[in-house]
């Protein structure tokens, strides 16, 4: 399978939400299914990154990372939600040595 991965750094194709109950924010524009709980119409890092500034990924924006990566999951404990945060970061550094 063709690993998908969000502006943000989720690798999509690797989330327990993908594909059923979410199709990956490349392909949805960032209307994931949980901003029915936060009141946004769309991801707010979706979209600051590709619909404000117009990047591919949060890794070439020079506020990286911002505070809208400080929103924890309420669902995971402290150490879960550090853990997504660094692999996020990663996987960002990775796509932007690969440009």
């Amino acid at each position: 399978m063709e690993e998908i991965i969000s502006c943000c750094g989720v690798v999509c194709s690797g989330c327990e939400y993908y594909p059923e109950t979410c199709g990956g924010c490349p392909a949805i524009e960032g209307r994931v299914f949980w901003t029915a709980y936060t009141g946004d119409a769309v991801c707010p890092i979706y979209q600051c990154c590709v619909t404000e500034k117009m990047l591919p990924h949060c890794g070439l924006c020079g506020e990286l990372p911002c505070t809208r990566y400080d929103l924890d999951d309420p669902t995971k404990s402290p150490e879960q939600n550090r853990a997504d945060l660094e692999s996020q970061m990663s996987t960002l550094k990775k796509l932007t040595v690969r440009e």
